[in-house]
């Protein structure tokens, strides 16, 4: 049983207990067996805390270092804390110098309006937020699926940034700005949040607040702009943005390309530079809504990502016959409305997923005044709260812990099902509560914003032929998921068929000639313009070879071949070997570190010989306009729809 091995531990070493309970809530597995243990006996862990008493979210009579703070996952005692505007407070969240956000001010006037106008300025229609979502999932995928092997939490990081970038308003140059100031603001907030009760990262904050800053300043000058470009400069970037704007508006999905859903989108830093006034009640400067505006981002990005990559990893680690359940909803829901993002039967899978693994696992609270949950020992004031959320989402009946999309997690549960726990809702434990009703005055005011980029995501992933998690080359078992103290998604190693997607590959082989350079590339230009006749037939005669060509580069010190072939390597290569073989004899004279010869007799040594010299296209990108379609496929329609021409004319016809 964990709880008495801590209190073990708490008893002989309290440093100890306190290592022992980090690696148990950074574990998916331990975290879950923890919460199952503290529910069953509605429990409060008090725990041993190394976070600095005297900073601002702590009384300071507190002595420095030696504070207990308590952990709550029980469904009613965190539910307690995000309804009770009394006794407990926000204040944590403080050290980050969000003070005037809301995410850090107590339930009051100025927090109300704030939340009130966050409100009003992110609500978009269904086919809008679709539409963007879809946007983001293409920019983002480019890269990384270009090879077989990709990791998940780099993709969802990605599909993040574009997100909010598109929906926000930024401008494409100002992705890196974005991804990385972002990697440093959810370091940052994940520390404030849990990470610093078990370690010490002093400069993680201060890195953050850096990176916020910046942020913050390209921000303002964005609503600046948006409200009125000043200067040749800035209406140049209110041109260059409206461009783009319109460039993103052009987008349409594949079901409805007459329909173009983002032609009237308003991002939502322009929304704010026009609706400056919360409710008709206060107008925000031009720094007070790059706060705001800031604030949310900061608070989506790192948790769209790893929503995403914990859906996944919950979807993939399903038995066989649910795992194709789930494979045939996604499929289906593409099927149905490729636009479509969210609300489709993929749905209650994905909430299931997160009921488990919810994105924001911890959250911090301070108590305002001593406090009695259940049973347990009163909490006295000034204390900090760590509340669990991966346990507000489960009961006390043990099945709570198991998947099942018939789980209150469904939107039947979440419309209020007859019999269901409403501590399983989705919005009531992923998001902290429902964002409509008042009582949870902290609830996540971007979830209906967030929720259709990790749907649609998710299924966009799930879609992957042969999607599978890598595994480890020594145990043999998958690496699976790889988080930072329990939160956002550090490594993800994912690997699909990708032949099944993108059948062409580039082969792109550098060799450096020999000295002196001059006289071995006139003999390397006379050798490939004797043979040219024998390239062309062996080509012709090939079913898997699109282009090929020679050329020479730095001044004739690098003979360089490019191909573009279907399929794989290795076959591709040999049969280089074994039909002309003698003329890459004659071309290996003139060139350095050539393999054995001839190379009819070490066929796998010319393989290996080529795999050195070939260079991979810059980050993989290779773009092709028909990415399933093989040469054979190109001869044999060109072949039935012109059935007197020749095979020559139709590989001519193919290629252009």
């Amino acid at each position: 049983m964990l709880l008495q091995e801590f209190e073990n531990l708490i008893a002989d070493n309290p440093a100890k207990a306190n290592r022992h309970l980090l690696a148990w809530l950074s574990d998916d597995a331990k975290r879950a067996a923890l919460y199952r243990e503290m529910i069953g006996n509605q429990f409060v862990l008090a725990f041993p805390s190394g976070a600095n008493a005297n900073a601002k979210s702590i009384p300071s009579e507190l002595p420095v270092y030696h504070q207990q703070a308590y952990l709550l996952v029980c469904p009613d005692h965190v539910n307690e804390a995000f309804t009770n505007s009394v006794g407990f407070s926000n204040a944590p969240f403080l050290e980050l110098g969000s003070g005037t956000f809301m995410l850090a001010l107590d339930k009051g006037k100025e927090h109300d309006e704030q939340r009130q106008f966050a409100l009003s300025y992110l609500a978009y229609p269904a086919k809008v937020l679709n539409a963007l979502s879809t946007a983001s999932f293409m920019a983002a995928a480019v890269l990384p699926l270009k090879t077989r092997k990709f990791d998940l939490a780099d993709l969802a990081e990605q599909v993040a940034l574009r997100y909010m970038g598109f929906l926000f308003g930024f401008a494409q140059a100002d992705h890196p700005v974005l991804e990385r100031t972002m990697r440093q603001a959810y370091r940052g907030l994940n520390y404030q949040m849990m990470a610093r009760h078990f370690v010490s990262e002093p400069g993680t904050v201060l890195e953050a607040g850096r990176g916020m800053a910046e942020l913050l300043a390209r921000t303002t000058t964005l609503i600046g702009i948006y409200q009125q470009a000043i200067g040749k400069e800035q209406e140049d970037e209110r041109k260059r943005l409206q461009d783009e704007h319109d460039e993103l508006a052009d987008f349409h999905v594949k079901t409805a390309p007459s329909e173009k859903p983002l032609k009237d989108f308003e991002p939502v830093l322009k929304r704010m530079a026009h609706l400056s006034q919360a409710g008709g009640k206060k107008d925000y400067s031009t720094t007070e809504l790059g706060v705001i505006a800031v604030g949310l981002i900061e608070g989506a990005v790192g948790n769209i990502q790893a929503a995403i990559c914990n859906a996944v990893s919950g979807l993939l680690s399903q038995p066989a016959n649910v795992l194709e359940e789930i494979a045939e909803a996604a499929r289906k829901a593409w099927q149905h409305s490729p636009e479509l993002a969210g609300e489709s039967g993929l749905d209650p899978y994905i909430w299931e997923a997160l009921r488990l693994n919810p994105p924001a696992a911890f959250l911090p609270r301070v108590t305002t005044k001593t406090l009695t949950l259940g049973n347990n020992p009163p909490i006295q004031k000034g204390r900090v709260i760590l509340l669990g959320v991966g346990g507000v989402t489960r009961t006390q009946d043990a099945k709570s812990d198991q998947f099942s999309v018939s789980k209150p997690s469904s939107a039947h549960a979440m419309a209020g099902g007859a019999g269901q726990c409403p501590f399983s809702s989705k919005t009531w434990g992923i998001f902290g509560g429902n964002v409509d009703a008042p009582e949870y005055f902290h609830s996540c005011v971007g979830q209906t914003a967030s929720m259709p980029v990790v749907n649609h995501a998710v299924r966009q992933v799930l879609m992957l032929p042969g999607l599978a998690e890598s595994l480890d080359p020594h145990s043999g078992l998958p690496v699976g998921q790889k988080k930072l103290w329990g939160y956002g998604t550090t490594r993800y190693p994912l690997e699909y068929k990708r032949s099944e997607l993108l059948r062409q590959t580039s082969l792109n082989v550098f060799m450096r000639v020999k000295s002196p350079t001059a006289v071995h590339a006139e003999a390397l230009k006379a050798v490939i313009k004797a043979g040219a006749p024998k390239i062309e037939k062996v080509l012709n005669e090939a079913a898997h070879i699109h282009f090929a060509w020679f050329m020479f580069l730095e001044n004739d010190a690098v003979l360089n071949l490019n191909t573009v072939y279907d399929r794989d390597f290795d076959s591709y290569i040999e049969h280089f070997a074994l039909k002309v073989g003698p003329l890459f004899d004659r071309i290996f004279e003139h060139i350095e570190d050539a393999p054995p010869m001839p190379v009819n007799d070490y066929p796998r040594e010319f393989i290996e010989t080529i795999r050195r010299f070939n260079r991979r296209p810059v980050a993989d990108y290779i773009y092709s306009a028909y990415p399933q379609t093989e040469v054979g496929q190109i001869v044999q329609n060109f072949a039935r729809k012109f059935p007197d021409a020749s095979i020559a004319h139709a590989r001519d016809v193919g290629k252009a």
